[in-house]
């Protein structure tokens, strides 16, 4: 079934890839020597030992063929376009993609996303610049985090569209002032109790100080409106709002310490209030710490932590039998990350990555016996060989457990992938 698959990939990708190279080499003939056009395509299969992220005391799910099964093999092949082009002070970005996403034991979940962005880097004068975006983007929802819940093993898929306007105007050399206006849809297929349709605009503001060494030190403040789409009425029995206010307030360093080591380091406080049911308001300390270390010239490393606060509404209606049942409206996340990388040669890089988090859902809303609290390791090992400009090829390994204090969210997976690009 996966050669059968990936046949179908193959000529699906032929009948695609061909013409658009022949346009664009006959665009290039007659381009200007500013344009750059760029078109990639590739395919990666994997093999997931536990796709819907399922504790080991909890059956299988029924795949395709009617019978229990809990890994799978999946083929993503995408082909993108990319466009970056500069007129004067002015520059533009454009890319867009078809992503084929094909399962072989839960072919249900088989979709094409397709993705797309684009960017006017504006600039009006050498001291007033700025950026405006847009971005599409398509994917199935993160099964561990909908686990335990009725809708875990459903294809369900989210779409978030950004639209971002973002300006600087630089007083003198040191400082500048800053501002941003901000809006995020996101919309899911079917419904997510967890975290619901949204859209969310935001307003900001703020001040930073550049230091002749390249530092810089920035205040922001950012205030923004959150409306729960498709829902004109709150739900009183389950406490579901239909609107919601942040504000958040921020100061971040961007220190380059030595020509080997950096320092990006952010610290904010986010505080939401909804407006009919204050149960569900919550507040606290974010941020995130980044410290950069090329250790040799073909070795360095990251190592960073970083703290966020979401949105997580339960209700209880809503777990499935076999997993103890919890109340939430947020959740706090710790992550600490290191990944090394060492650049063996010019063509060939071998990646490590090793995270731990720790995730406590807080909030409750309903009487229950404990919090719930999560811990996830995950190990990831990756070598990139890029034999040349046009081609690159890649493998990796990927280790994930997570256990928790509640009964049926625990879980363990073993992913290995295999990842083929061209680039025209």
């Amino acid at each position: 079934m996966a050669l059968l698959n990936l046949s179908r990939c193959y000529y699906f990708w032929l009948t695609i890839v061909v013409p658009i190279s022949l346009m664009l080499m006959a665009s290039y003939a007659s381009a200007d020597a500013g344009d750059m056009f760029n078109v990639t395509a590739g395919s990666t299969l994997t093999y997931d030992s536990n796709l819907f992220r399922r504790s080991d005391s909890l059956p299988p799910v029924l795949a395709s063929d009617g019978k229990p099964a809990r890994s799978d093999q999946i083929i993503i092949s995408s082909v993108t376009f990319n466009l970056n082009k500069r007129y004067s002070l002015q520059r533009f970005e454009a890319s867009g993609s078809l992503v084929d996403n094909r399962y072989n034991n839960f072919d249900f979940l088989n979709f094409i996303a397709k993705n797309g962005s684009a960017a006017w880097n504006w600039s009006l004068t050498p001291y007033l610049y700025g950026r405006i975006s847009g971005s599409h983007t398509e994917a199935l929802n993160n099964f561990a985090a909908l686990t335990g819940f009725i809708n875990s093993t459903n294809r369900n898929l989210r779409t978030t569209d950004i639209l971002r306007f973002d300006g600087t105007f630089e007083v003198d050399r040191a400082w500048h002032l800053v501002g941003g206006i901000n809006q995020t849809i996101t919309k899911n297929s079917l419904i997510n109790i967890q975290d619901f349709n949204t859209t969310i605009t935001s307003v900001e503001g703020g001040i930073r100080y550049a230091f002749l060494s390249g530092s810089s030190l920035t205040y922001r403040i950012r205030s923004g409106r959150g409306e729960f789409t498709n829902r004109p009425q709150p739900i009183v029995s389950r406490l579901f709002d239909t609107r919601f206010d942040e504000l958040e307030n921020e100061m971040r360093l961007v220190w380059p310490v030595t020509a080997k080591t950096s320092i990006d380091t952010r610290i904010g406080y986010l505080d939401r209030k909804h407006a009919h049911f204050a149960q569900r308001d919550f507040a606290g300390f974010v941020g995130n710490f980044n410290f950069n270390w090329a250790i040799t010239d073909s070795t360095r490393i990251t190592a960073s932590w970083a703290r966020d606060l979401a949105n997580w509404q339960t209700a209880g209606v809503f777990i499935l039998p076999g997993f103890e049942p919890f109340s939430s409206s947020y959740a706090i996340g710790d992550q600490f990350s290191l990944a090394p990388v060492w650049q063996i040669t010019a063509k060939t890089a071998l990646r490590l990555r090793y995270d731990y988090n720790s995730r406590d859902f807080l909030g409750a809303v309903s009487a229950v016996p404990d919090n719930r609290h999560d811990s996830q390791h995950i190990g990831f090992i990756e070598l990139d060989w890029q034999p040349a400009r046009a081609v690159f090829l890649s493998t990796s390994l990927r280790r994930d457990v997570r256990t928790s204090n509640l009964r049926g969210y625990d879980y363990e997976s073993t992913s290995v992938s295999a990842t083929a690009r061209l680039n025209f």
